[in-house]
């Protein structure tokens, strides 16, 4: 049974005349008819007012708000009579019915409530019931005897519109028509309160007994009151008073401007005051305060009635309040670069300060600051842009996303950003894969051997290294979400999330991580913002500048639950907003200062079984070549360069070695080129990619996974054992989508033509660069309309990183000296013993 919510008007001895009308058996007065549709109305919680008098009770029954009537019992000596709103007889009998059954519930506590039944689907009434019930009198709707006038009063308050009444004599003389007094009412009297109190409740005033008086609390529905159903009373009644708050509300809801003045409040800070102006006049700076916490909807402010804060200035207060939040502001105080967010949205005008207006041009203009500071020669121009654009986003208490392609030097650009633009007396953190870690480190020691780096590892403090101008953390994401515990302690100069896709998760262990670093300066690195879809933005940005981009389920219901239309003015809006803190450059458009082909090292980890084999292979050798390299190289040449083969194997996958039983997965250059893979791929349609080894076996372990890892990738195979070589080649060429093709050095080296690729990835560089170059030439030759990226793939600590180290020192020299295979000999001019040229050099990792 529904839960009763009827407004109830009596006193104590209308209770106790009604308890003795009720105890008869009244239901013997209504048909079987009224007494079934009565319990159903009950039942249903329909009857919505009762009022008990003496002589007489008062019974509203409202279907739905616009359909209402009442009905009222006269009890008599023959028992009850009933007059009704309703030209339906049997309607009025029903309604009084169920007022009876409502009656019985308020009063007789020794009789209990009707039960209740389920809805019989016979149209027969459920209860046993007298055969023939004497007849009740009904009268529709019957003539009124004027009696006194009744004036309803309205009064504008806080909390809504509050409705009284007063009765008007023919003297002028007024009483409330509300009272408690006992004084009996004419019927012409009753009549007339009855629909007033009707159509009050109809229109949404609720009685409060307290106060004797009627209150329309909902502001959404006093505008309408006044401009619609207001006239209908006027029909009703002689006359209508209106307060002067009344007489403002009854002019309907008007709509706010809403505009709010910033101003700096320190280096990195603003202050904003929201004002909301109603016409020409600014509203009061408290009235203000309030309508911007309440948002959206009809509010009433004392002395202007009703005000409407619409739909877009309600998302810019609420999406200002959730992002101040998100960024950690105070009350009034926000991080400059919220000024960014507030312009993409609507409905919200930010007038800034002078000097606020200033730091805004000089972040959109992209000038560095510092100028003067001298950057190096190598630097490409595009790469020297991107340093001074990080360090112009850093003096402005700014922090930015660097999205350049793979192969654009984002490390090189963040090592110069930390070695000319240190933080003073600050350590600086650089976050990215295990697998990268050896990687940053090699970096820093090929451009800034001067900088000094400490990676982070189990059971270490970034207190363990003092704080200096320079000084470089490198921690993995799983040491970073392991030492999440001692973030909170230690503030960094620069913070960098290098691969920052890493983060896509919002709700990730190492998402939380990384959103805890405090910083100075906040910089992401990732070729592939958007992985998946836009929220992988939303999160990066959360890292970056937390709050820009407003709540995570307002992004998500603009990006994934809007329509087509309003997904693509959000993602427009979105692009200026975050446009000043993104610089991304594509390798075909960077400019004219980029070679046509570009070949860079990838450093790749060793894991532990690499390691393991390594040094067992290394031991092994030892043991039987000695430690004198000319010696060895002169009389056991032929063990001597199947221990480096060997060695070599392991660095690439240690499954080579024939008594090794690993999977693939086990290599570090394995898992470093998978990584690569899916960022080259990601976002061009048209990649092509040619993956060049020496070792046939190891291109056969790394097709099926491949083929597993990518499979929409066409990949083709062309090796020593492959019988028709063009077929391989002309499908790779010809391939209208993205495509791979595994070749063997031996067999890929001359007489064939893939200039459809832009990525070259060499699996196992070694000492002949004429037999790298000749590879490398099938990509990079006439015909060829991209830039080449070359990629060596090197195993940290290996004597692979020892080749290819002399190379870079002694480049003429190598060239002339090791042009072949057989010039190998002169490595014993290099090295002085076997353990210099393959000592496994400690992890970094």
């Amino acid at each position: 049974m529904p839960s009763r919510s009827s407004s109830r008007v009596y006193n104590q001895a209308a209770l106790e005349t009604w308890f003795e009308n009720v105890a008869v058996n009244w239901e013997d007065f209504f048909s079987k008819e009224a007494l079934r549709k009565g319990r159903e109305f009950y039942r249903e919680g329909l009857i919505s007012g009762l009022e008990l008098a003496d002589t007489d009770a008062i019974v509203h029954c409202s279907f739905s708000r616009k359909d209402t009537c009442y009905s009222v019992i006269e009890w008599g000596k023959q028992g009850p009579s009933v007059r009704c709103s309703t030209q339906d007889e049997g309607l009025g009998q029903a309604v009084a019915a169920g007022g009876l059954y409502e009656i019985e519930e308020l009063i007789a506590d020794e009789i209990s409530p009707l039960p209740y039944i389920a809805k019989s689907k016979s149209k027969e009434p459920v209860d046993e019931l007298p055969k023939s019930p004497p007849p009740v009198d009904v009268v529709v709707s019957a003539p009124l005897v004027k009696g006194r006038d009744l004036v309803p009063r309205l009064e504008g308050q806080p909390a809504g519109l509050r409705l009284t009444a007063y009765w008007l004599d023919e003297a002028g003389n007024r009483r409330n028509a509300f009272g408690t007094d006992d004084v009996a009412l004419a019927e012409a009297d009753r009549e007339g309160l009855v629909k007033l109190t009707g159509r009050a409740k109809d229109a949404g005033f609720e009685f409060r007994r307290e106060a004797n008086d009627f209150l329309l609390s909902d502001t959404e529905r006093i505008g309408p009151f006044f401009s619609h159903t207001m006239k209908r009373w006027e029909s009703l009644f002689q006359g209508i008073e209106l307060d002067y708050e009344a007489e403002q509300m009854a002019q309907g809801a008007r709509a706010v401007k809403l505009s709010g003045e910033a101003a700096a409040a320190g280096e990195a800070s603003m202050q904003v005051d929201w004002k909301l102006k109603l016409g020409r006049s600014w509203l009061d700076p408290e009235d203000a305060e309030r309508l911007a916490k309440a948002g959206r909807g009809t509010h009433i402010v004392r002395g202007l009635g009703l005000v409407r804060i619409g739909e877009d200035e309600s998302k810019a207060l609420a999406e200002w309040q959730v992002s101040s939040s998100i960024s950690g502001a105070g009350p009034k105080e926000w991080p400059r670069y919220m000024v960014f967010s507030l312009f993409g949205e609507r409905g919200a005008d930010l007038d800034l300060n002078e000097e606020l207006s200033q730091w805004r041009e000089a972040l959109s203009d992209e000038v560095d600051s510092e100028a003067s500071v001298e950057l190096p020669l190598f630097l490409r121009d595009y790469q020297e842009h991107g340093v001074r654009w990080m360090a112009n986003l850093r003096a402005n208490a700014c922090h930015g996303l660097l999205a350049d392609e793979m192969g654009l030097g984002k490390t090189l650009q963040i090592l110069t950003l930390l070695r000319h633009y240190p933080i003073a007396k600050k350590n600086s953190l650089i976050v990215c894969p295990a697998s990268v870690v050896p990687v940053w480190e090699s970096e820093v020691r090929r451009w800034y051997p001067e900088l000094k780096t400490c990676v982070l590892r189990m059971g270490q403090s970034f207190e363990d290294e003092p704080a200096v101008d320079g000084r470089i953390w490198i921690a993995s994401y799983t040491q970073l979400r392991r030492h999440k515990s001692l973030l909170d302690k230690v503030e960094f100069g620069y913070a960098v999330l290098d691969e920052a896709q890493q983060i896509k998760n919002p709700e990730a262990k190492v998402t939380i991580a990384c959103c805890a670093l405090k910083a100075d300066c906040r910089i992401a690195l990732t070729g592939t913002p958007l992985e998946n879809k836009l929220l992988d933005l939303w999160t990066i940005f959360r890292f970056l500048m937390p709050g820009l981009l407003g709540a995570r389920r307002r992004f998500e219901d603009a990006t994934e639950n809007s329509s087509a239309e309003s997904r693509a003015v959000f993602e427009r809006r979105l692009r200026r907003q975050i446009a000043p803190f993104i610089l991304r450059r594509q390798k075909d458009k960077v400019g004219t200062d980029l070679p046509p082909k570009v070949e860079m090292d990838l450093v790749c980890p060793i894991t532990d079984l690499q390691r393991q084999t390594y040094q067992n292979l290394l031991t092994a050798g030892q043991d039987s070549l000695g430690d004198d390299l000319e010696e060895a190289m002169r009389s056991n040449a032929m063990h001597f360069f199947s221990l480096l083969t060997r060695l070599r194997q392991v660095c690439c996958d240690p499954g080579l070695v024939p008594e090794v039983n690993a999977d693939i997965l086990q290599s570090g250059k394995v898992q470093t080129l998978l990584n690569c893979l899916s960022e080259a791929i990601e976002g061009n349609a048209n990649r092509k990619i040619v993956v060049f080894s020496q070792f046939v076996q190891l291109l056969k372990r790394l097709k099926p996974l491949l083929q597993k890892t990518f499979p929409k990738l066409a990949l083709y195979e062309l090796t020593g054992e492959t019988k028709d070589r063009s077929k391989p080649v002309d499908g790779f060429q010809e391939a209208e989508a993205q495509a791979m093709i595994l070749v063997s050095l031996r067999a890929g080296g001359t007489g064939i033509t893939l200039h459809a690729a832009d990525y070259v990835f060499l699996l196992d560089p070694w000492w002949n660069p004429a037999v790298e170059a000749q590879a490398v030439d099938r990509v990079h030759r006439i015909g060829q309309q991209k830039r080449v990226f070359v990629y060596r793939m090197i195993t940290q600590g290996t004597v692979e990183e020892r080749i290819q180290q002399l190379k870079r020192e002694k480049r003429e020299l190598f060239e002339n000296a090791l042009g072949n295979l057989g010039g190998a000999s002169d490595l014993k001019e290099h090295f002085g013993d076997l353990q210099e040229l393959a000592q496994l050099l400690p992890g970094k990792n």
